[in-house]
């Protein structure tokens, strides 16, 4: 019995944490999205000259591609791989104050608007 009660507790514990999480894809190309983030979120946009503006926080934004354009309120990760996208942030909910950036490629560019 108290088996069982231990798999319940680490299903339930499993299922929890992975609702906290949420991705949120936008590809393709040409595409102009509005996201209204909450905080948790991880969005990560991937294709050619997208346009994509979040609303609120988020955890994680991941830019994939060629000539995509992200903009968002609150942000405490990015990462950048491709040629000439761009992630404009106005700030940063991350403890230390600081935005963790990773770029690789050519011409993209990491701004705090």
């Amino acid at each position: 019995m108290k088996k069982l009660l231990a798999i319940i507790i680490l299903c339930l514990g499993s299922l929890t944490a992975s609702a906290q999480q949420k991705e949120i894809t936008v590809e393709g190309v040409g595409v102009t999205k509005k996201i209204e983030a909450t905080g948790n979120e991880t969005i990560k946009v991937e294709g050619t000259n997208n346009k994509v503006t979040i609303i609120g926080a988020c955890n994680a934004i991941k830019v994939e591609g060629v000539d995509n354009v992200v903009t968002v309120d609150d942000v405490k990760s990015i990462s950048v791989e491709g040629t000439g996208n761009k992630v404009n942030y106005k700030k940063t909910s991350a403890a230390d104050g600081k935005v963790t950036t990773a770029v690789a490629g050519v011409n993209n560019k990491i701004t705090k608007i």
